[in-house]
């Protein structure tokens, strides 16, 4: 990891993601957030961002606030990095994810605990390209039996935020019942 000339390492880029964690209310990310400091202190993440997002049950908006706002989530105030900050089209495109009435936490971390990965790959001139989460359902139904294929690729032929913005809209102007933007929404994800 290449020293950022302040004394700390800068963020290894090969190692960045974002992972977003959606619970039913903001107190039930507290713990997550406990999680992530403990995380950080033990050196196995770098925290580089957090947004916390809500949404209404009876809205299709989407409003991300500061983790500082929460009192659950006060705690990541002092383990976030901020070198590298998530851009307002990337909250955008974790907010089209929320259900109705459920808040999540979306978080741009460094996985330092592959940072000896990601050195070995590049002391022989490779790197690390690319990852991918893999959903539960395709998991179980693979340990099920089912034949299925774990990694997905290929890029969406739609903009997904375009899409569902243009789906919000039509719910604004009283055209679209908010339980049909919530289907076609999810079939706009693919679920």
């Amino acid at each position: 990891m290449a020293d950022d000339g302040d004394g700390g390492a800068a963020p290894d880029l090969d190692l960045l993601e974002y992972v977003v964690v959606s619970a039913p209310h903001v107190g039930a990310l507290g713990p997550v957030a406990d999680a992530l400091v403990g995380l950080v202190d033990a050196g196995s993440i770098r925290l580089l961002d957090a947004v916390a997002l809500e949404r209404e049950a009876t809205s299709t908006r989407v409003v991300p606030s500061d983790p500082a706002d929460h009192a659950p989530l006060a705690v990541l105030t002092a383990a976030l990095d901020g070198r590298v900050l998530l851009s307002a089209h990337d909250v955008a495109l974790a907010s089209v994810s929320l259900e109705a009435d459920e808040t999540a936490l979306l978080l741009l971390v460094e996985d330092r605990w592959a940072g000896r990965l990601s050195d070995a790959a590049r002391k022989g001139g490779a790197r690390l390209v690319a990852g991918q989460r893999i959903a539960r359902d395709r998991v179980s139904d693979a340990v099920d039996g089912h034949s299925t294929d774990l990694i997905v690729r290929g890029t969406p032929q739609i903009d997904q935020v375009a899409q569902v913005r243009e789906l919000a809209h039509l719910v604004d102007r009283g055209l679209l019942p908010l339980e049909r933007y919530d289907v076609q929404r999810r079939r706009v994800l693919g679920g």
